[in-house]
């Protein structure tokens, strides 16, 4: 039986709620331009690292990702492939399921009881070989960009940070889907 994120079924799981987490590389409020990659078996996202600069109110810059400027940018490998993006814009969170419960813009959340990994886990019970441990540790992700929202189902993620352009960086990370490590 499948639920909506907006309700539960009493005594099965409690409502879904956003927890913040640390973020170790936070992205720029402004104009992160995140980009996503997947190949089925990790996701990647590159976003533009926030810039101390840019919220003292001084000074404004413009971000172009097909330039060949250099920007401090994430690369993070996500260990799961489900991953959502898109979906709302800052002028908008406030219409998000999970707005009164506990989300906050421009940060990295994990969803408690998620709504989503139900979901999940209810399609993939048809399988024969089903296993509902191989579940435990997944959890879903959630970041806040200004355009943007990104959602990934996934184990764990590693950050990097990389002193490059946006082009090198995809063709980068288009290597890593395509080779063995």
């Amino acid at each position: 039986m499948f639920r909506n994120i907006f309700s539960s079924i009493a005594g099965e799981n409690p409502k879904s709620f956003a927890r913040v987490i640390d973020w170790e590389y936070p992205w720029s409020a402004g104009a992160p331009i995140p980009h996503v990659f997947s190949n089925g078996g990790t996701t990647y996202l590159v976003y533009l690292i926030e810039d101390p600069k840019e919220g003292d109110g001084k000074s404004l810059t413009m971000i172009d990702s097909q330039s060949e400027t250099v920007y401090p940018l994430a690369l993070v490998s996500f260990e799961g492939s489900t991953f959502r993006f898109g979906i709302a814009n800052d002028e908008v969170f406030s219409g998000l399921p999970l707005y009164n419960h506990g989300l906050k813009a421009y940060r990295a959340h994990i969803v408690e009881h998620s709504e989503w990994i139900e979901e999940l886990k209810g399609i993939h019970k048809v399988h024969p070989y089903y296993n509902e441990d191989s579940w435990r540790d997944r959890n879903h992700y959630m970041l806040l960009f200004h355009d943007e929202i990104f959602e990934v189902v996934a184990r764990g993620y590693k950050i990097e940070v990389f002193e490059t352009t946006f082009e090198r960086l995809s063709v980068e990370v288009v290597k890593r889907m395509n080779t063995k490590i």
